[in-house]
């Protein structure tokens, strides 16, 4: 064992481990009643044992892993509920922009087609600007 431990001690603490021998036992039996330390530090020891032995490891519980799944359903069906609320909710009001700003873009452009009215009119030959790239190339 570890060298700051006398004999005495390590027999102490093997002998909470492990079965001993009868001769063992005797010698321990004989040291406890000559030692107070002994007997103290053996009380200290089992004291010790019994507070890690009564202790249980930290668990999640059963049925973890279903609990968290089913939480994080409810938020999504919470979530789902909310989007689908704002959407009914506001719906009539975004259908009516739309027709807002289909009816302005109508009115201000000059042909009456519907690439025109949807703001897809092909750009006009004095918005396009050509770049002869094999002018600076020596030759």
């Amino acid at each position: 064992m570890n060298d700051s431990f006398s004999e005495h001690e390590e027999l102490l603490l093997r002998s909470l481990d492990e079965p001993v021998t009868a001769r063992e036992r005797e010698k321990l039996s004989a040291l406890m009643q000559n030692d107070f330390a002994l007997r103290r530090q053996s009380d200290h020891y089992s004291k010790i044992r019994e507070m890690m032995l009564r202790q249980q490891p930290d668990t999640f519980g059963p049925f973890f892993a279903e609990r968290i799944m089913n939480q994080l359903k409810q938020r999504v069906n919470e979530i789902d509920y909310l989007i689908f609320f704002f959407f009914k909710k506001y719906q009539v009001l975004v259908v009516g922009v739309l027709v807002a700003l289909l009816i302005t873009n109508l009115m201000l452009t000059e042909q009456f087609s519907l690439r025109a009215v949807f703001g897809l009119d092909a750009p006009g030959s004095e918005n396009i600007y050509s770049i002869d790239a094999y002018k600076s190339l020596p030759q």
